[in-house]
């Protein structure tokens, strides 16, 4: 993948002898197009049981992370890079970071993601508890250790345990105010949620958000 820099290319799309350009973001960038494979070579890939993993645990991820795409988003925003998106930074991180082995066996361990990854100091001391309005959010206010400040946002992801469906606050309460109630519907009070908290702070300079890495409370 290249950025193209020739001013008679940008706009181009589609393929060019063994060229593929494409735009993200209304920038041009240009690959090479994969090099064809024997009926044998293909068969030999298929039958690697390495290959097989590989591509099964691939699958798996995208399966997952299809649910949580617009918050990814939004926690991701740091790792846009070219035509580096931020669902690609989060398909790699989980891929290489997010399952549990056991022999031949491998899962997705949700306590492992992280819907968020930056810079930015995290949560400490956070927990979720269910209450009569929906989900309560509690924090240690860390604020002026290192990179906090006291207004930096929660950024809160709840995602349901059969994978169907998830909420999500972009912009919650200050980390000085150590609290953030998510309120849910009746149906959703009755759901069990995988529930993650980050904070995010805004960036004057890039007018974008930078984040923390997410931190995992557990089911509720």
């Amino acid at each position: 993948m290249a950025r193209v820099a020739n001013t008679l290319l940008n706009g181009i799309q589609g393929t060019m002898g063994d060229m593929i350009f494409y735009q993200i973001n209304g920038v041009t960038y240009t690959r090479r197009k994969p090099g064809r494979r024997t009926n044998a070579q293909k068969k030999r890939m298929k039958k690697s049981p390495l290959n097989e993993r590989s591509q099964g645990m691939f699958a798996m991820v995208q399966h997952y992370l299809k649910t949580l795409r617009r918050a990814i988003a939004f926690g991701y925003q740091e790792h846009t890079v070219g035509a580096s998106l931020p669902y690609h930074a989060c398909v790699s991180y989980t891929r290489k970071n997010c399952f549990a082995l056991d022999g031949r066996d491998y899962r997705i361990d949700p306590a492992l993601i992280k819907v968020s990854r930056g810079s930015l100091v995290p949560p400490e001391g956070a927990k979720a508890e269910k209450v009569g309005e929906g989900i309560l959010f509690t924090w240690r206010n860390n604020s002026g250790i290192s990179s906090a400040r006291s207004s930096d946002q929660a950024f809160i992801v709840i995602h349901d345990v059969n994978n169907t469906t998830m909420d999500w606050v972009d912009l919650g309460s200050f980390r000085e105010k150590g609290e953030h109630l998510m309120k849910l519907g009746a149906h959703s009070l009755t759901t069990s949620w995988h529930v993650y908290l980050a904070f995010s702070q805004q960036n004057y300079v890039t007018k974008r958000r930078t984040l923390s890495d997410s931190v995992y409370l557990g089911v509720v």
